[in-house]
C-alpha cells in the first residue's frame, strides 16, 4: 500500500512539474509572439539552466537572441524567484545594443546600455536591469563597471553576441601595430570575474575558431549546436572585370534601374572594401544623377547612420541603393534586400549574391 501511494505521489509531481513547465511554455510564446520555441531554442535553454556553457551557431535571423531573452523568465520560474536573475550581454556595436534594448523594453522587461544616459547609469550601479549591454571596453577597462559585475550576485547569464569578432578583433596588427579594438583580446577575462554560464552566439565560425573560442572562455564543458549555414534561395555569381573600366559603367545596369523605377526600384546594398572605395563608388552614382541612394561607413555620422538604419528597417524606404563598407553588414535589420554585391573585395571581383 505504501509503494502504492509513493508511486501516486511521484506520478503526480511529474504531472504538476510538466503541466507548470507547459504552462510557462506557453506563457513565453505569448510574452513573445511566437507560435512555439524551436528544437535548438529549447536545447539551448536547457542546458544554460543546467548550468552548462553554450557555443550556438545559427544563421542571421533563425532566432538566437531569443535564447537568452526567455532565460530570465524560466530561471525565475526554476528558483521561485529568490533571487534577481541579470543578463550580461557583451556586443561589438552600440546600433546593436540600442536596437536590442528597445525590443525587450516593448516585450516587459528592463533593459539599457552603458553609456545610455548618466541616469541609467547610475541604476545599472544598482542593479536595477534585467538585461545589461555593454562592449568589452566598458565592461573590463573602466573600474566602476568592472567592480560592479564583480561584487554581483545578481548576473545568471553571460552572453557573447556575434562571438567570431572576438577571433579577429583585438589581436596585434604587423609589424607590431596597434590592435583594433584590444579590449576584444581581453574579453576571456570575463570569465573570472562573473561565475555563471555563457552563451557564445554567431553566425559564422569554422571548427578552428569555435576551437579558438573555447580556449579564450576556458569553455571545458560547452555545449555546441551547430547549424548548417547553407541557405537554398542564396545564389552566387561570380564576375571578373578590368580595374580600368569606369565604376559607372561596371554599374550601368543599376544606374538604368534605379532611374527608371526611382522609389519603385529593387533594393540593393553594395559592400565596398574600404570608405574610399565607398565613396568613389557613391561619387559615381551621383554624378550618373541617380536618387533613391546613400552611404554608410564608419566614419559616417552617428545620426545620419541612425536615419538610414531607419529607412533601410523599412521595405518601402526611400534608400533603394545602400553603398556601404562592412559597417553596415552586422547587427543591422534591413528589410526586403534581395540584392548584395561585394565589389572588388580582392580588388578585381564583383560577386553578386542574389535571393
Amino acid at each position: 500500500m505504501s509503494i502504492f501511494v509513493q508511486s501516486e505521489r511521484s506520478f503526480q509531481r511529474t504531472f504538476v512539474s510538466l503541466f507548470k513547465m507547459a504552462t510557462i511554455l506557453d506563457r513565453l510564446c505569448v510574452q513573445f509572439c511566437i507560435r512555439e520555441l524551436k528544437p535548438f531554442q529549447k536545447e539551448t535553454l536547457k542546458n544554460l539552466l543546467d548550468g552548462r556553457d553554450v557555443y550556438l551557431s545559427m544563421k542571421t535571423g533563425g532566432g538566437k537572441s531569443l535564447c537568452y531573452e526567455a532565460f530570465p523568465v524560466l530561471w525565475s520560474e526554476n528558483h521561485q524567484l529568490s533571487s534577481a536573475c541579470n543578463v550580461l550581454v557583451i556586443s561589438p556595436l552600440i546600433s546593436i545594443m540600442k536596437e536590442q534594448s528597445e525590443f525587450l523594453k516593448t516585450l516587459g522587461f528592463t533593459s539599457t546600455y552603458i553609456g545610455k544616459t548618466p541616469e541609467e547609469d547610475m541604476m545599472i550601479l544598482d542593479e536595477r536591469f534585467q538585461f545589461l549591454f555593454t562592449s568589452p571596453e566598458a565592461i573590463l577597462s573602466i573600474t566602476k563597471w568592472r567592480n560592479m559585475v564583480t561584487r554581483s550576485q545578481h548576473f545568471k547569464l553571460i552572453v557573447i553576441d556575434e562571438a567570431h569578432t572576438v577571433i579577429r578583433w583585438g589581436e596585434s596588427g604587423a609589424g607590431g601595430d596597434e590592435p583594433f579594438r584590444a579590449w576584444y583580446g581581453k574579453i576571456g577575462e570575463i570569465r573570472s570575474l562573473v561565475q555563471c554560464p555563457i552563451l557564445l552566439m554567431t553566425a559564422t565560425a569554422n571548427k578552428a575558431a569555435r576551437a579558438d573560442l573555447k580556449r579564450k572562455f576556458a569553455l571545458n564543458n560547452c555545449h555546441e549546436i551547430i547549424d548548417n549555414p547553407d541557405r537554398d534561395n542564396i545564389k552566387l555569381f561570380v564576375k571578373k572585370v578590368k580595374s580600368t573600366v569606369p565604376i559607372a559603367d561596371l554599374f550601368f545596369f543599376l544606374i538604368k534601374l534605379l532611374r527608371e523605377k526611382k522609389e519603385l526600384c529593387e533594393r540593393f546594398i553594395i559592400f565596398c572594401h574600404s570608405i574610399k572605395l565607398c565613396s568613389d563608388v557613391f561619387s559615381a552614382f551621383k554624378m550618373e544623377k541617380c536618387h533613391n541612394i546613400d552611404m554608410y561607413h564608419s566614419k559616417t555620422n552617428e545620426a545620419v547612420k541612425e536615419n538610414i538604419r531607419k529607412d533601410m528597417q523599412d521595405a518601402n524606404g526611400k534608400i533603394r541603393v545602400l553603398i556601404a563598407t562592412s559597417a553596415a553588414g552586422m547587427g543591422v535589420n534591413f528589410q526586403a534586400v534581395n540584392n548584395v554585391i561585394h565589389f572588388s573585395p580582392q580588388k578585381i571581383w564583383i560577386l553578386l549574391c542574389s535571393s
